[in-house]
């Protein structure tokens, strides 16, 4: 099955997660929970590759959990040390004593870390764990793919951000996030940053990720007053988007941005569904 000893658990030994490479004796039970919507993973729904190719990248590592000879768990993490952070990035399993098992031996070799969820809201025995962990959770999101373009006007002011509103930039954007603006200045190969400037001020931004054959837009603000440049900072990332996709997550009850995400042509994934969560591990 290609695992291996993960480290101490109970007693001196894991119960039931072990650390694999190989995923090729799970696909029965990755493909039966990927299709219950109670249990279904919604990076997973959206590319399965989001859990195949976890086994590849040099900061993934990927479990699974077998109890009585039966696989009841596998779960895939980004795990970034020098950040102290990590993410689950798939998690598959409809038991609870798998969970647990999962989420001590994470806290247990990663303490202090912050640890990130995307989860199916309907999934009840994970959200519980969340819950009694004390994680923040925020507004169920669903999303939205680009299907087709539509007519969008220019705006004067609307282009690439430029070095000398780098600063106005950093003041204005959303604080409370792994990809501060700080980080993603410093990732110019992975995101792009579109800005509305109007008299010299900086009234607006878009953040959208780049390189990929989808790219999603992830952070749009626009200064009070100036919501008419949200429609031109995204009809300007999808122009420079092109040839390649796009996608974006929404809260399933702000009817403004689906409607407009809606104006310029995407629309919305079917079973999509998903909850942020987020806590910190214990030292």
């Amino acid at each position: 099955m290609g695992e291996k000893e993960t480290g101490d658990g109970k007693n001196g030994v894991w119960k039931m997660i072990t650390v694999i490479d190989n995923l090729e004796a799970y696909t029965g039970f990755i493909e039966r929970l990927a299709a219950d919507p109670r249990y279904s993973d919604p990076h997973f729904s959206y590319d399965p590759q989001n859990l195949y190719s976890a086994l590849q990248a040099p900061d993934h590592k990927a479990y699974a959990s077998v109890d009585g000879g039966a696989a009841n768990g596998v779960f895939a993490w980004v795990i970034l040390p020098e950040d102290r952070y990590a993410e689950l990035i798939v998690g598959f399993s409809e038991s609870e004593d798998a969970w647990e098992e999962m989420f001590t031996l994470i806290e247990r070799e990663n303490p202090g870390f912050q640890l990130d969820f995307v989860i199916n809201p309907r999934h009840d025995v994970l959200r519980g764990i969340l819950q009694r962990k004390g994680a923040m959770f925020e507004k169920e999101q669903k999303k939205f793919r680009l299907v087709r373009e539509t007519a969008a006007a220019e705006a004067p002011g609307v282009d690439v951000l430029q070095p000398e509103y780098e600063e106005q930039y950093c003041a204005a954007h959303t604080k409370d996030t792994y990809w501060t603006a700080e980080r993603i200045l410093e990732a110019r190969d992975r995101f792009r940053v579109l800005a509305a400037v109007e008299q010299g001020k900086l009234v607006g931004y878009l953040d959208i990720t780049t390189g990929h054959s989808e790219n999603e837009p992830y952070d749009l603000w626009t200064a009070p007053g100036f919501d008419r440049y949200r429609k031109p900072l995204l009809a300007a990332a999808i122009r420079r988007n092109r040839p390649n996709g796009m996608m974006v997550v929404i809260d399933t009850d702000d009817a403004a941005e689906i409607a407009l995400y809606e104006s310029v042509g995407f629309e919305a994934i079917e079973n999509s569904e998903s909850v942020y969560a987020t806590y910190q591990a214990g030292d």
